[in-house]
């Protein structure tokens, strides 16, 4: 039988003892969710692109070079010393530019087609030669099969990706809307990968 004094000493004690237990942690809230978002976050599905998706891309729509739209020149052989002089010192601009030094080569290419876009939307000096200049930048800076993944992702994905609307280095200091940026860009995109696969120009 317990006495009554140990019984009143267990009664007191026991209270004492849950209180001094260390509460149980709790996992923090927001350390699984964050794993979860960056598992959610999209892809841009450049590396989903196929070669059969490629072979299957249509130039009818990008054979125009010398329209209004998305003009593209042959060469720079109409170009006077003043002009060609003119030409070379924004290309020197073009090449400091930090959206021409990209490390991510696919939107390194899109920046340069949205160049090619922007000279031809706000009607610049030089809108056929700048699309001549960048073509010839991306050919002789990039890996020709990262090229043509680069260029098909664009034309079957172009509204992926970061949009240029301006570069206030070149000269662009005013925003430009976006979707028509993007129609633009990826029509350049599709010439150069004409080009590049031996498809454009047409032949006669």
């Amino acid at each position: 039988m317990i006495r009554p004094t140990i019984l009143l000493l267990l009664v007191t004690l026991t209270p004492l003892a849950l209180a001094a237990e260390p509460p149980k942690a709790t996992p923090k809230p927001d350390a699984k969710p964050e794993k979860k978002d960056e598992k959610k976050k999209p892809e841009n599905s450049i590396n989903k692109i196929t070669q059969k998706e490629i072979d299957a891309i249509d130039y009818d729509d990008a054979t125009e070079d010398t329209g209004f739209i998305t003009p593209l020149a042959a060469d720079l052989d109409r170009l006077d010393d003043d002009s060609k002089k003119r030409l070379d010192q924004w290309t020197a601009k073009l090449n400091d530019w930090s959206g021409a030094k990209e490390e991510n080569l696919p939107q390194r290419v899109r920046n340069l087609m949205h160049v090619c876009a922007l000279a031809d939307m706000v009607h610049s000096e030089f809108e056929g030669e700048t699309a001549y200049v960048v073509f010839d930048k991306c050919k002789s800076e990039i890996d020709k099969d990262v090229l043509i993944k680069a260029c098909a992702w664009m034309v079957l994905k172009p509204n992926e990706g970061r949009a240029i609307t301006r570069v206030p280095e070149l000269g662009w200091d005013d925003e430009n809307d976006e979707e028509p940026l993007r129609e633009r860009a990826s029509m350049y995109a599709k010439k150069l990968l004409g080009r590049l696969v031996g498809k454009l120009p047409k032949k006669d």
